[in-house]
C-alpha cells in the first residue's frame, strides 16, 4: 500500500524482493549467455577495451618533422578559382553563374530562404561598431544585429546593442522588442520577457500582434501557458485582433503540455466563432496532436481539410503525418508512403523523419525494413541518435510478439537488442538516457517471455548509475499480471511503484482484477479506494465481476457508491464548464459585432445574397404555384380519391 515503511527504495530491492517470493521458471542453459548480470559485464569490459583502443587511434597525424600535417583546402587563391571556372565554362559550354543560379532553383524547397537566413544569423559575429564603421547602421540592421545575438544565446550583447544604438540616436521600434523577446523565448526566461515588455511600455511604444506572439511564445516556452492565454485577453481588450499565428501558439502550447482535448477545443473556437481561417503551420500543430493521441485517422481527415482549404503540406506536415501513422500499428506502413512522397517533391529530409520511420519499423516488427531505413540514413548524411537507437532495441520486442517465432529467431532477436546497445554506447554515450535504453531491453525480455531474466534486469540499473522509473515498474506490473497472473508478486512490486506522477489506469484496472483473484476483501478495497483517490473508474467489465466477487460485502457497496456519487459530480462540473464556455463564446461574438455596430439578427453578406438570388427567383414565376382550371382544383381539395390518397396516405 502507499506509505508502508517497508516499501523497497530502489529497483535492487524491489528485483531481491519480487526472486524472494516463489522462484520464477528458470530458462535452459543455452539462454543463459544471455542473462543480464553476465551481458552487462562483457558490455561494460568491452566498452572500457574499445575506449583505450578509440584513444589510441585518434592520435592527430604527424608530419615528416613530426608537426601536424597542414590542411589546405584546393582553389584557395582568387587566380585559381578563376582557372577553374573558365575550365568548367570550356567544358560544359555554360556560363558558371548561370549554373549555379540552376541548380539551386532546383534545390529550392518551401522555407529554404528562411534556413537561409537562419544560418546567417547564427554565423553573425558583428557589433554595433563594426555597422558603424560599414556605415550600415539603422534601425533596421540594428535590429536584425539584435536577433542575431540573441539566437545565438548572447541575451546580455543584445541588451548592449539596444542600448548602444539608443545612446547613438537611434531610436528601438517594435521591431527591437521583437528581436530582444525571442531571446527571452530561446532562453525560456519568461519573466525576462514580462520585463522587456513594460521596458517597452516605458519608452512609450504600443505593441503589436508581433510583439505580443513573441510574448506568448516566451511563455509558452517556459511552459505558463495560462498566462499566454491570459496575455491574449489583455491583447484583445487593446483591441487587437487576434490572427493566426497567435492562435497556433497557443494551440501549440496546449499541445507540447499534452492537454490535448482543450488544444481541440481551441482549434475549432476558432475557426467557428473566431472565423480565422487556418494555414498550414497550424494544421501541422493539430496533426502533432493526432500523433500524440495515436490517431492516425484523424490526423488523415486534417491532411483532408488542409487540401479542401487549399493548401499544401510542407516537410514539417509530412513529417508529423509520418509520426501520426507510426504510432499505430495498423497504419504504420503508410508512413512510408508519404515518406516516399517527401521524396518525390524533393524535401528536405530531417532526423526526425527517419526516428519515426524506425519507429513504424518498430510497430510492423520489421527488421530488413529497418535495415534498409538506416541504409537511406547513411545515403543522407544522418547519423543515429540515442531515439533512433530505442526504437531499434523495440522492434526486436515487437518482432518477439510475432506468432510461430522459433528458437533461433528468439536467440537472434535478444543478440541482435544488445547489440544495439553496445553499438549505442560506443558512438553516443553522452546522449543516452540509460533508463529508457534499459527499459527497452526490459520489454524485449518479456516480449521474449524470460521473466526471470526481466526480474534480474531490474539489478542493473544500478550499474549503469541510474534508477527505475515509472515505465519500468509498468512493464514489470503487466508482465505479472497480465502474463504470469502472479498476484503475490504483482502486489510486492504495487507498494513499490511511485505514486508522483500517477500511475496510468491501465495499471490501476489490472491492479483491482488481481485484487479480486485473491479473493481478499481487504486488498480490493485498497484498491478501489486508491483509484477512487485518483479519480479512475473501473471498466465495464471489471464492474460486472466486481458486482459478482463483492455482492457480500459492504465495504465494497460503500465504495461503489461513492464512485457513483464521484461520477455524477465530475459529469455535472463538466456539462456546467462546457455551458459556460459556450456562452462565454457567445457573449465574446456579440461584443464583437457591436464594436463594429452589428448584431446577432444582423444578415451576413452570405445571406444578404441568399435572399437576393431567391427574390430574383420569385419575380421570374420560378417559385409561383401552377394555376389550375376551377374543376381540377375542386377536385383535388375533395376527400377522398387518388389525390386526397397521395396527400394522406402514408
Amino acid at each position: 500500500v502507499p506509505g508502508d515503511p517497508e516499501a523497497p527504495a530502489s529497483s535492487k530491492e524491489a528485483a531481491d524482493r519480487l526472486s524472494g517470493i516463489a522462484d520464477l521458471e528458470k530458462p535452459a542453459k543455452k539462454w543463459q549467455e544471455f542473462a543480464p548480470q553476465r551481458i552487462t559485464s562483457k558490455l561494460l569490459d568491452a566498452d572500457g577495451k574499445g575506449a583505450a583502443g578509440a584513444g589510441e587511434r585518434a592520435a592527430p597525424v604527424k608530419g615528416a618533422r613530426g608537426t601536424a600535417a597542414p590542411n589546405v583546402a584546393p582553389a584557395e587563391g582568387l587566380i585559381a578559382a578563376i582557372r577553374e571556372r573558365a575550365e568548367d565554362f570550356r567544358r560544359t559550354g555554360v556560363h558558371p553563374d548561370i549554373k549555379e543560379s540552376l541548380k539551386e532553383a532546383l534545390l529550392h524547397h518551401p522555407g529554404t530562404e528562411r534556413a537561409a537566413r537562419m544560418r546567417e544569423m547564427q554565423s553573425c559575429a558583428k557589433d554595433f561598431a563594426e555597422l558603424v564603421l560599414e556605415n550600415k547602421a539603422s534601425v533596421a540592421n540594428c535590429n536584425e544585429l539584435i536577433r542575431a545575438q540573441a539566437l545565438q544565446g548572447r541575451m546580455e550583447d543584445a541588451m548592449k546593442t539596444h542600448d548602444t544604438m539608443k545612446l547613438h540616436g537611434f531610436e528601438p521600434d517594435e521591431g527591437t522588442f521583437v528581436s530582444l523577446l525571442i531571446g527571452a523565448g530561446k532562453q525560456k526566461d519568461a519573466e525576462l520577457a514580462r520585463r522587456l515588455f513594460l521596458k517597452m511600455r516605458e519608452q512609450l511604444i504600443t505593441p503589436n500582434e508581433k510583439v505580443y506572439a513573441a510574448m506568448m511564445k516566451a511563455h509558452v516556452r517556459a511552459g505558463d501557458v495560462p498566462s499566454a492565454f491570459g496575455l491574449l485577453r489583455k491583447m484583445e481588450d487593446e483591441r487587437l485582433m487576434p490572427n493566426v499565428v497567435i492562435h497556433t501558439v497557443l494551440i501549440d502550447g496546449l499541445v507540447g503540455d499534452g492537454k490535448l482535448e482543450k488544444a481541440w477545443e481551441e482549434f475549432h473556437a476558432v475557426r467557428t466563432w473566431k472565423l480565422v481561417q487556418p494555414d498550414e503551420v497550424l494544421f501541422t500543430v493539430m496533426i502533432k496532436a493526432c500523433a500524440k493521441a495515436g490517431e492516425a485517422e484523424r490526423a488523415l481527415n486534417m491532411l483532408d481539410d488542409l487540401r479542401m482549404c487549399g493548401l499544401y503540406p510542407t516537410d514539417l506536415t509530412y513529417g508529423e503525418l509520418i509520426h501520426a501513422m507510426a504510432s499505430n500499428a495498423d497504419h504504420a506502413q503508410k508512413a512510408f508512403d508519404f515518406f516516399r512522397q517527401m521524396q518525390a517533391e524533393d524535401m528536405p529530409l530531417s532526423p526526425f523523419v527517419f526516428e519515426k520511420l524506425l519507429q513504424a519499423c518498430r510497430q510492423l516488427g520489421d527488421a530488413r525494413k529497418a535495415r534498409s531505413v538506416v541504409r537511406e540514413m547513411r545515403e543522407y548524411s544522418i547519423e543515429l541518435r540515442a531515439p533512433m537507437y530505442y526504437q531499434l532495441i523495440g522492434l526486436f520486442a515487437a518482432a518477439m510478439r510475432r506468432p510461430k517465432i522459433s528458437e533461433n529467431e528468439r536467440l537472434l532477436n535478444l543478440r541482435s537488442a544488445w547489440h544495439v546497445v553496445a553499438e549505442a554506447r560506443q558512438t553516443c554515450e553522452s546522449q543516452l538516457d540509460w533508463t529508457k535504453m534499459l527499459n527497452e531491453v526490459l520489454g524485449v525480455y518479456i516480449a521474449g517471455k524470460f521473466y526471470s531474466f526481466a526480474v534480474d534486469l531490474l539489478r542493473q540499473y544500478s550499474v549503469f548509475g541510474v534508477e527505475a522509473d515509472t515505465d519500468t515498474y509498468r512493464q514489470i506490473l503487466e508482465m505479472l499480471g497480465r502474463d504470469l497472473r502472479d498476484p503475490g508478486r504483482f502486489f510486492a512490486l504495487w507498494a513499490a511503484l511511485p505514486r508522483e506522477p500517477l500511475p496510468a489506469p491501465e495499471l490501476f484496472h489490472i491492479a483491482l482484477e488481481m485484487a479480486m483473484e485473491t479473493r481478499s476483501a481487504r486488498r480490493t478495497c485498497s484498491v478501489l479506494e486508491e483509484m477512487y483517490a485518483a479519480e479512475v473508474f473501473p471498466t465495464p467489465q471489471l464492474t460486472d465481476k466486481l458486482a459478482k466477487v463483492g455482492r457480500n460485502v459492504i465495504q465494497i457497496h460503500h465504495l461503489i457508491g461513492k464512485f457513483v456519487t464521484l461520477n455524477q459530480n465530475v459529469r455535472a462540473e463538466t456539462s456546467r464548464r462546457e455551458t459556460a464556455l459556450l456562452q462565454t463564446r457567445m457573449d465574446e461574438r456579440e461584443t464583437e459585432l457591436a464594436l463594429v455596430g452589428q448584431t446577432t439578427e444582423t444578415p451576413t453578406p452570405e445571406q444578404d445574397q441568399r435572399d437576393k438570388f431567391f427574390e430574383g427567383l420569385r419575380k421570374r414565376g420560378w417559385l409561383r404555384r401552377p394555376w389550375l382550371p376551377r374543376g381540377e382544383y375542386i377536385s383535388l381539395k375533395r376527400r377522398g380519391g387518388e389525390a386526397y390518397a397521395k396527400r394522406h396516405d402514408k
